[in-house]
């Protein structure tokens, strides 16, 4: 039984970070749009630029609703494990939006999109087991 309830916790959790994460991938996906549409800043670089806009928006509403923490408690080396897992997520994510656009011919803002959906669940794991772990 408390194989199911971890089972339980863990899902309402990842559920959470799939809610914050769609918000995030908003603010993501409208950053990148106007940098390029309207500034002419590369799609790689404006992508990395609203990765960086969104990381806060999702380190604070993951640590206060998804893993309900003390956000004043440890933020500094809290930051740093979440914005360290973020990075490397993101620059998998640039990595998989470039071979997308680059060798499968997709419109940027589609590799965008299927690029942070290959890349969540390394987010939540590594938030998980290493951000946050009690």
């Amino acid at each position: 039984m408390k194989l199911g309830l971890f089972s339980h916790h863990i899902s309402k959790e990842f559920a959470k970070f799939a809610v914050v994460g769609i918000i995030n991938t908003l603010i993501h996906m409208f950053v990148l749009f106007v940098l390029v549409n309207y500034f002419s800043i590369w799609y790689i670089f404006s992508s990395f630029l609203a990765f960086l806009a969104a990381v806060t928006n999702s380190f604070v509403l993951n640590t206060i609703w998804t893993f309900k923490r003390d956000i004043t408690n440890k933020t500094t080396l809290r930051y740093g494990q979440f914005f360290s897992v973020s990075l490397i997520a993101a620059l998998l994510n640039l990595l998989f939006l470039y071979i997308f656009t680059e060798f499968f011919g997709l419109w940027y803002m589609y590799s965008q999109f299927i690029s942070i959906v290959l890349t969540l669940m390394i987010n939540f794991l590594g938030n998980k087991f290493w951000t946050y772990k009690q």
